[in-house]
């Protein structure tokens, strides 16, 4: 929605300093954004974030990306909330935190969580669920 040009002139200089202020202070920093911002990852790199917050399946291929920048920012996130959260059995849920844990946890680097947030429309079950399987798979050495 807006040109990676302008969020470069205008917005990443600003995320250095915010950034550089908060590494200063021992604090982590997490980079929130939805959609495909592939051309931009790169630079929010370069602005010091630790971590990129909520990979929608939708819009990007999050085993990728674990591939291309997974040793230089973490990835959060990726649990299906267009279907698997919100409509699907408790048995997908953790049957895809488990291939997200499988795929993503080696080498450090990963964290469980929705591809967006956990509305009140997600199912307890569901919810309990992607908890549940987080504690029992995500433990290291992951076992593959």
């Amino acid at each position: 929605m807006v040109n990676p040009k302008l969020l470069r002139q205008h917005l990443f200089p600003w995320y250095k300093e915010m950034n550089r202020i908060a590494h200063e202070k021992g604090r982590l920093v997490v980079c929130h954004s939805d959609g495909n911002i592939q051309d931009v990852i790169e630079d929010i790199i370069e602005c010091g974030f630790d971590g990129l917050n909520l990979i929608e399946p939708k819009a990007m291929n999050i085993n990728e990306l674990k591939k291309k920048f997974g040793s230089r920012i973490s990835l959060i996130g990726n649990i299906d909330l267009g279907y698997t959260l919100t409509r699907g059995t408790p048995e997908e849920v953790r049957a895809e935190v488990w291939q997200r844990i499988h795929d993503l946890a080696p080498g450090g680097g990963y964290a469980v969580a929705s591809s967006n947030s956990v509305p009140e429309y997600v199912p307890l079950a569901n919810s309990n669920a992607m908890r549940e399987a987080t504690f029992d798979y995500g433990k290291y050495p992951i076992l593959l």
